[in-house]
């Protein structure tokens, strides 16, 4: 599997998963919202506006059926003629940017009318405004109607004066030429006349509303501000969510490793009560059947190969979780019917042992020591009881540095012989290279995700390390953050034997220190080793064969 990190859209899941996770985020940006547009609504100052209506008319009365562009219209009454008509009415001495920027006028879709609209900090002045503007577009439309029909007067009357004097002029013995003037002069009489009747009633328009007393303030107005501050507290709050989220370098959810890493995910168990505290399934319970899914895709992505296989499972982060994974496979695979060896090479865990009723006695440690033998360590789980179990042992301090040798090379290849399957739990890839050192025996390695636990950067570092020694890795297993409360009851405490107590679970007598004898022995071992037991092919031993001796001296001398 690459380790490139790959990052892909979010999808509508990933974003019902943010909301879930940073619905606190959103609700304070909502809140921030909705309170500073309450402050708004309180400090800015009040703004009234009052609002006039004008019906308009051509002011052409040769025209009275052509439509009217109103969007003209509009832009006239904010033009310089009607605001020096408007400022005069008002009797202001404010600018004309000024006026220009209280005025707003609307057209009604589908209608002659404008409404013309001034604002200003008090109600008077703002009926007075709109009034003013009102009348002062009226004023302008009748006062540029005159002056039209004006010109076209004088232009007629200049017509009949000149025709009057052709007529004079004319022969009078010439009938055609005088009635031809007679008939010229007699139309444009009767265009004059009219023109005339015209220019005495100019009708362009009429006030259809008055503006009256503003009775509240139209800014800042509650009813927009507050429902516009939640909307945008709301945005507000999804972007920082969404920053705050993508900052985070906690895996939240199993998209979020096929997001960013591209790692495909195995088995995804979300949190619930009863995902909360995992601890070892049953086989017909819904956890139980989804590891059980997990085993089958295990067997299947092995193959039915000549030898037996080993499997490895560890985690991203240091916990637990991937001992509670590796020990439900184990007995996932172990009920089919399957030979299957559980090893336990996380030394500082004895979770699995706990979780599957094993006492903690002699094994792993000691099988690497040469002071035991795989036959004499290995033990029965109470539950499955066909899982044969290898526990980490006692003496765990002295192996740490084991698991990277050639003796834990070794000792997998007899598990290989005795076992159809090996589950190995490692320590986790972050934890040191113990992981990565055992992958290089292991025919699958499965990488456990904890979620919130595990980090980013410690999902790309163990699949880095885990690319470098080839390991295979057919993807990863995201769980809840696993706790103690899971192993709770797990094993009665009357069947745990732990270092320093008697198997009856008397104390153990207080160990005297080591005498002149056992110095020396103990500086003989470790400047020369010794060979131990040979049972299991593991003649490298470098401590010698002690069986079920207290191997304390040794230890106590280590640490020195």
């Amino acid at each position: 599997m690459s380790t490139t990190p790959r990052v892909q859209a979010m999808e509508m899941a990933d974003y019902a998963s943010l909301l879930r996770r940073r619905w606190w985020v959103m609700v304070v940006g909502a809140a921030l919202g909705v309170a500073v547009a309450a402050l708004a609504v309180v400090t800015l100052p009040d703004v009234y506006t009052g609002k006039a209506t004008v019906l308009v008319t051509p002011e052409d009365p040769e025209s009275r059926n052509t439509e009217i562009n109103l969007d003209t219209e509009s832009g006239r009454v904010r033009g310089v003629e009607v605001v020096k008509r408007a400022q005069a009415i008002l009797g202001t001495s404010e600018g004309f940017e000024t006026l220009i920027e209280r005025v707003t006028v609307s057209a009604p879709r589908d209608s002659s009318l404008l409404a013309i609209s001034y604002t200003a900090a008090d109600p008077t002045r703002a009926r007075d405004g709109a009034n003013a503007f009102a009348n002062a577009y009226l004023a302008h439309r009748k006062a540029r109607a005159e002056s039209r029909l004006k010109r076209q007067v004088n232009s007629l009357q200049s017509q009949v004066d000149k025709l009057k004097e052709r007529l004079e002029r004319a022969p009078k013995d010439d009938l055609d030429e005088r009635n031809l003037i007679n008939g010229e002069l007699q139309a444009y009489s009767s265009r004059l006349a009219d023109v005339r009747i015209d220019a005495a009633d100019v009708s362009v328009g009429e006030m259809l509303t008055l503006a009256a007393m503003p009775k509240q303030s139209s800014f800042p107005d509650p009813m927009m501000f507050l429902p516009a501050g939640l909307f945008g507290g709301i945005l507000l709050g999804a972007a920082i969510a969404l920053m705050v989220d993508r900052a985070d370098n906690r895996v939240r959810a199993a998209s979020d490793v096929r997001r960013v890493l591209g790692a495909p995910i195995l088995l995804n168990l979300p949190r619930s009560r009863k995902t909360a505290a995992l601890g070892i399934q049953s086989a017909r319970s819904r956890i139980g059947q989804r590891f059980h899914e997990l085993s089958h895709a295990i067997t299947a992505r092995l193959g039915d190969g000549p030898g037996n296989q080993v499997i490895l499972v560890t985690g991203a982060s240091e916990g637990m979780g991937s001992n509670i994974v590796a020990v439900n496979i184990a007995a996932a695979l172990a009920r089919t019917g399957s030979d299957v060896m559980l090893v336990n090479a996380d030394l500082r865990s004895e979770v699995s042992s706990r979780l599957l009723g094993v006492a903690e006695q002699q094994g792993l440690s000691e099988v690497l020591l040469g002071t035991s033998t795989l036959s004499e360590v290995e033990t029965r789980a109470a539950m499955p009881p066909s899982l044969r179990v290898l526990s980490r042992g006692h003496e765990t301090e002295l192996v740490v540095d084991m698991l990277q040798g050639e003796r834990m090379s070794r000792l997998v290849d007899s598990l290989r012989d005795r076992s159809r399957y090996v589950v190995i739990e490692a320590p986790s890839t972050s934890a040191g290279a113990d992981a990565q050192a055992l992958a290089q025996l292991a025919d699958l390695v499965l990488m456990v995700v904890e979620v919130p636990k595990t980090r980013f950067t410690d999902i790309r570092d163990g699949l880095r390390q885990l690319d470098q020694v080839g390991a295979e890795l057919p993807g990863a297993v995201v769980i809840p953050s696993q706790s103690d409360e899971g192993l709770a009851g797990a094993v009665p405490p009357s069947v745990m034997t732990y270092e320093g107590n008697e198997p009856g679970g008397k104390k153990a007598g207080k160990r005297g220190k080591p005498g002149k004898r056992d110095r020396e022995l103990i500086e003989d071992i470790v400047e020369r080793g010794a060979v131990g037991s040979d049972e299991d092919g593991l003649s490298t031993a470098t401590f010698p064969a002690v069986r079920n001796g207290d191997l304390s001296i040794i230890k106590d001398h280590v640490k020195r």
